[in-house]
């Protein structure tokens, strides 16, 4: 329970709130560097409680503040950038492909960087959902966000 409170005041304090699409894939990482922290820890946490608590806390702002910057970059670079579809297989019909490869463009605009992969691992590699989260290193219940926000973001 401290350390679920741990997590949320940190992402509190970057300003990311429940309903941020990334605040559960933020709360997962925040479980996993824990257990990184807690082992970097230079004392005996236990024999020091508030000071790890404290040393924590700064550990997870920092760790979250990188991730977040790095994320912030990645957009900006590909808000900048045409979308890049040439390392994509190709079907050979070539008519279906310029369409779909122009359809595929117009979703990939509307969509975050995790669901840029997502979609391009489920259309053009067919991959499934257990295989794309070991891909990207994610749960499959992460995957099936991604895909709901798509589904819910082509709807519009």
């Amino acid at each position: 329970m401290c350390l679920q409170l741990i997590i949320y005041s940190t992402l509190k304090k970057l300003g990311i709130r429940q309903n941020d699409t990334n605040f559960e894939d933020l709360v997962q990482e925040g479980w996993l560097l824990f257990v990184a922290i807690y082992q970097k820890y230079p004392q005996e946490p236990t024999e020091a409680p508030k000071q790890f608590l404290a040393y924590a806390h700064r550990a997870l702002y920092r760790s979250f503040l990188n991730q977040l910057q790095a994320k912030r970059r990645e957009a900006k670079y590909l808000e900048e950038s045409e979308v890049d579809l040439s390392g994509v297989p190709q079907p050979l019909d070539v008519h279906a492909d310029m369409a779909d490869a122009d359809l595929l463009k117009g979703w990939l605009g509307k969509c975050n960087e995790a669901e840029r992969r997502f979609l391009i691992d489920r259309i053009y590699y067919q991959l499934t959902p257990t295989e794309i989260g070991k891909k990207w290193g994610v749960s499959r219940q992460t995957v099936y966000k991604w895909q709901k926000r798509i589904r819910n973001k082509l709807m519009d």
